[in-house]
């Protein structure tokens, strides 16, 4: 069956079955070390044959290689499995007499998919040229002594002596909570300017690579072992790739941080440093075709890697390029089931309509729930925060863009709600999250909770006219012309009540980055004087439903204060974080504090000072 004829093969199927569920068994037996390295490219052939001659689909065939020798055929098996769609075993055949044989699963080998920049980098700032080259042959060094082969070297040259924005981050966190603890502090100490940054990153590690060189130090590996016990595999890496980077030998530098892909990013783009020179080593320095503008791409994550960015080009026509690019969808937005449904979608739309075109696509998929809001309002270049996405198609020229945004949807839960929803009632764990960089899994619930939704939408151009449609109910459907940033603008302008709040929320307790996420009502507990209170029994009337400040409700909350609002002349009705961190204390001539009970608000600090002791 399926041999000497018009099918390209030179022999016969070894083995032809049909299993219990009607599936078609190829099964192909090869003896010695000769004939095994010719296995797979057979197999191809035999699987193809059985499709054109018996009109198999791909699910309908299962193959078998089985071996008595698996030395020069297990990498190419290996690779086989990890690339094939079809359902693939492999066995080893052990002769247990004469008349008889054993035979064992083959358990295939790690692939490598070559190259991949580990997401954990190392950012050592230096105030000099000396400096500078003294941390880069301490990099060299200490890799050497751990055993890291594949890693580059960025060099930056700042574009005037600078401080680390990191550090003076850090000097300002440490004032605030000394003075917040009564100390004195220098206030006046200047921070050192540097002149270069070398950015270190390596190729990605496994998990028993990190472990094995972390056994040079046993404490620092019994403790590795123990930590990563309880993490999932993403945070374990994490942790192992910044372990081995801290373990001595470490690199010497003046100021060190650790870096990430929209750190880095942001670092270069946004601020005209230069790139002086990429040092190579391992495979980046084998790899002559690796040119530096794709290196500084992946360390900005655009393959998608991280699951925030993803930038790319690829041509219709490679069957190569558009499944890897479908592959690198999937991963980016492995959380953003919408969006991803979505583009593969129109991959498929524009491989059917444009089969020679060029496509480009942009992701930015921050998923920060919450914080999308915040950061988008409260910072600077709060645009860059808005999620979105194009998908350009060149046919030579732009014939269509697909891209995404996010849209209001109507009716958000209030904030009190979101918080009890997602952060079992907790401000501070909300404001946790930020520890990780506010990232959340949930993220496309929780903007919907918001009252927006992940949307796509189409232009098509035609010379000088350009027609827009909008995704919905599994069809497009013509729609009003419209752009990612102009439909975030308008949801946060209908919900201008909710940003206020989250806003009013976070802002006071954002120190530069450094999030503050301690309990408004546990401070307020240590102020209260509830005993004081029952016997003057002195009660609000007619308070505000609401907070002045953030527009929450006051019934939500154990306190609300009456009080003057930091750095203005006006007083106002408070809840805790706003009276925490917006107003100017509680005392007389500057807030009272009132307790929630059954009979209203009762007063519990800022007492008279009349009032009888």
């Amino acid at each position: 069956m399926c041999g000497h004829g018009g099918l390209g093969t030179k022999g016969f199927i070894d083995l032809y079955a049909k299993d219990e569920k009607g599936n078609h068994v190829i099964i192909e037996l090869k003896k010695s070390d000769a004939s095994a390295r010719e296995a797979i490219h057979e197999v191809f052939k035999y699987v193809e044959g059985v499709k054109s001659y018996l009109g198999a689909r791909d699910h309908e065939i299962r193959v078998i290689v089985a071996s008595t020798d698996w030395k020069e055929l297990i990498v190419p098996f290996s690779r086989f499995v990890c690339d094939t769609k079809w359902d693939v075993k492999g066995l080893q055949i052990e002769m247990a007499s004469p008349a008889g044989i054993n035979t064992f699963p083959v358990a295939v080998l790690p692939i490598t998919n070559g190259r991949f920049i580990a997401p954990w980098h190392a950012m050592c700032w230096y105030l000099n040229e000396d400096a500078l080259q003294k941390g880069i042959q301490s990099m060299e060094q200490s890799c050497k002594a751990k055993g890291i082969d594949d890693f580059i070297i960025m060099i930056i040259r700042l574009a005037h002596p600078v401080t680390s924005k990191k550090e003076a981050e850090m000097k300002e966190a440490i004032m605030q909570m000394a003075s917040q603890n009564g100390m004195k502090v220098k206030a006046d100490v200047e921070l050192p300017v540097y002149e270069f940054v070398a950015y270190f990153a390596m190729q990605t590690l496994s998990k028993e690579k990190c472990l094995d060189i972390l056994s040079s130090d046993k404490e620092q590996y019994r403790e590795g072992q123990e930590i990563i016990s309880d993490m999932e595999e993403r945070e374990a890496l994490c942790y192992l790739h910044e372990s081995v980077v801290a373990l001595q030998p470490s690199f010497y530098q003046d100021f060190y941080e650790i870096g990430y892909p929209a750190k880095i990013h942001d670092f270069i783009e946004d601020t005209g440093h230069t790139i002086q020179e990429i040092r190579r080593y391992g495979i980046f320095e084998k790899n002559n075709l690796l040119s530096d503008a794709t290196i500084i791409s992946e360390l900005f994550a655009e393959d998608g890697s991280t699951g925030q960015r993803l930038k790319k080009t690829a041509d219709v026509c490679n069957r190569v390029h558009m499944e890897s690019l479908r592959n690198e969808v999937k991963e980016t937005l492995s959380e953003n089931a919408v969006w991803r449904n979505h583009i593969l979608r129109c991959l498929d739309e524009i491989e059917e309509e444009f089969p020679t075109a060029k496509i480009e696509i942009s992701v930015y998929n921050p998923a920060t729930g919450v914080f999308t809001i915040y950061l988008t309002v409260s910072k600077e270049n709060g645009i860059l925060y808005i999620p979105s996405y194009y998908l350009t198609v060149h046919d030579p020229e732009p014939v269509r863009v697909y891209y995404g945004g996010l849209q209001d949807i109507g009716q958000s839960l209030p904030f009190r709600e979101i918080l009890d929803k997602y952060y079992e009632g907790s401000l501070s764990a909300l404001l946790m999250s930020m520890t990780w960089g506010g990232r959340d899994e949930r993220d496309v619930d929780i903007a919907e909770d918001l009252g927006c939704a992940y949307r796509t939408f189409r232009c098509d151009m035609q010379e000088e006219e350009r027609s827009f449609f909008a995704w919905k109910d599994e069809r497009w459907r013509v729609c009003e012309p419209n752009d990612p940033i102009n439909m975030y603008r308008e949801y946060l302008e209908k919900n201008e009540k909710l940003v206020r709040q989250i806003v009013r929320k976070i802002l006071p307790r954002d120190n530069n980055g450094i999030m503050d996420g301690s309990s408004a009502e546990r401070i307020l507990d240590q102020i209260a004087d509830t005993s004081k209170g029952k016997r003057l029994k002195e009660y609000y009337i007619g308070a505000s439903p609401e907070c002045d400040l953030c527009g929450c409700l006051l019934a939500d909350g154990k306190y609300m204060v009456d009080g003057s609002i930091k750095g203005t002349s006006a007083w106002g009705i408070m809840c805790p974080d706003c009276a925490v961190f917006c107003g100017d204390g509680i005392g007389w001539g500057t807030g009272q504090l009132y307790l929630k009970d059954k009979s209203g608000w009762l007063l519990v600090g800022g007492f008279d000072e009349e009032d009888e002791e």
